[in-house]
């Protein structure tokens, strides 16, 4: 039996100077000229008298592999918590500094050196607040607000957003994941200090791209502050939610915007609200992490393919379609055509198979898996469906970012989300790969 379970929760500002290069589609269109709501960092710390992990959310739009390694360095150093221990993840606002280096859009490296440090601070302030505590889980369905984001239409080919009231659109092209999981944290005396939930819906974001803003998910963590007081720390992790979004292209949502993120936000925190009244209380679990690599092969590019993006580059080039070989159905955009072809330059010197990291954690009955990119919905689907956890969790954004991670499936449909670059990486297999390397670990966790 494990001893009396151990909880700590913390936040640190991670909202950045203005005049600072926003996201921006894969290009350096925006700057921030103002701040809507400060970005987060949030931390919970747990600790079964064995061994600590730490749930680390970033309100980031994605973050690169060596920041989320230096910040598990530094709290390894600082707070003894072994990197294969703690799971990092981006929230995916879109309304957030760049932090990633794609397209045209460059790492803003000034920002992310200073951001490392104040994310491992919310760790080790959660860790000096450690305490008895106990911890409760559980999932409800909400189907009503995610919407599978790509169609089949009347031309043949699949498209992504293709727009509310388009009468082009046939059907769906997957499906959603309306699952909300959560746990609850309390202390021994009853007073609340984390929600950490789960739930498949990419984003809904702000009325500008010039603001600064935690997006939606800024908006449960104050409800959850609202709802359970300023001391409770709100923690909603993106699932495998690359293929959905919020929109209804049937019909027309009334509001957009903070409005709409607000409303989305108030429909998840309702439901936390209702279930932590009902969830039974654990005050002992036990804690286990694992951590694999897998490999898995890139998009192939080749050299017709880098002679026409130098072409592209040079301004020389008509371009109206997509001519990639790696393009299939939905063409490029042609405003974003330069971008790709930058893309496919750096695509072509990659090595042809590549290798990422997929981490499992448990907590008690409930699994983790944290996965490295914005994950399609069949893999998180999948991954719960093997799992020998239940709640099952699935966090996308973790550990690594290999941009869209689409199922072979999805990837002979093509659109968007299967462009090749660094925003798109992996080739066919590498569902299969992560799956199954996920689902090994959660395997290994178990008594």
């Amino acid at each position: 039996m494990s001893e009396q379970l151990r909880a700590g929760a913390a936040t640190a500002n991670i909202t950045p100077w203005l005049g600072i290069a926003m996201r921006g589609a894969f290009r350096d269109v925006h700057r921030a000229d103002a701040v809507h709501d400060e970005l987060l960092v949030k931390a919970l710390v747990l600790d079964d008298g064995a061994r600590q992990i730490a749930f680390v959310l970033c309100d980031f739009t994605m973050m690169p592999r060596h920041m989320m390694a230096a910040v598990k360095e530094r709290i390894a150093e600082r707070c003894s918590i072994p990197p294969d221990h703690v799971l990092i993840a981006s929230t995916h606002t879109h309304s957030a500094p760049a932090t990633v280096t794609v397209g045209f859009m460059e790492e803003q490296k000034e920002y992310t050196a200073w951001a490392t440090r104040k994310i491992a601070d919310a760790v080790e302030i959660a860790v000096r607040r450690l305490q008895p505590a106990r911890i409760g889980f559980a999932s409800v369905q909400e189907p009503r607000i995610v919407f599978n984001r790509r169609y089949h239409m009347r031309n043949g080919q699949v498209h992504f957003n293709p727009g509310v009231g388009n009468p082009d659109v046939l059907r769906p092209a997957g499906t959603t994941d309306p699952e909300f999981t959560l746990c609850y944290v309390e202390s021994s005396a009853g007073e609340p200090l984390a929600v950490l939930a789960n739930y498949a819906l990419h984003y809904v974001g702000t009325d500008t791209g010039a603001e600064i803003s935690a997006d939606y998910f800024g908006h449960f963590f104050r409800a959850i502050q609202r709802l359970l007081g300023p001391q409770a720390v709100g923690l909603l992790f993106n699932g495998a939610s690359g293929n959905i979004n919020n929109v209804n292209v049937t019909k027309p949502w009334p509001h957009r915007g903070h409005a709409q993120a607000k409303r989305m936000a108030n429909v998840l925190a309702g439901h936390v609200l209702t279930e932590i009244q009902l969830a039974e209380m654990h005050d002992h679990v036990s804690l286990g992490a694992a951590v694999g690599e897998f490999t898995f092969p890139r998009k192939q590019t080749t050299a017709e393919d880098v002679a026409i993006a130098d072409r592209v580059l040079s301004g020389d080039y008509a371009y109206t379609a997509g001519p990639f070989s790696a393009v299939t159905g939905q063409p490029i955009y042609p405003g974003w055509a330069p971008a790709y072809a930058r893309e496919i330059k750096v695509l072509y010197t990659m090595p042809q198979i590549l290798t990422s990291t997929i981490q499992a954690l448990r907590v008690g009955p409930a699994g983790f898996a944290a996965l490295p990119g914005e994950i399609f919905v069949e893999i998180g689907l999948a991954v719960k469906a093997g799992s020998p956890f239940a709640p099952q969790f699935v966090m996308s954004l973790a550990n690594d970012y290999l941009g869209y991670v689409a199922t072979d499936e999805q990837l002979a449909l093509g659109a968007y989300e299967t462009w090749p670059s660094r925003s798109a990486i992996g080739g066919p297999g590498t569902a299969q790969a992560m799956e199954s390397t996920a689902l090994s670990l959660l395997e290994s966790l178990t008594d």
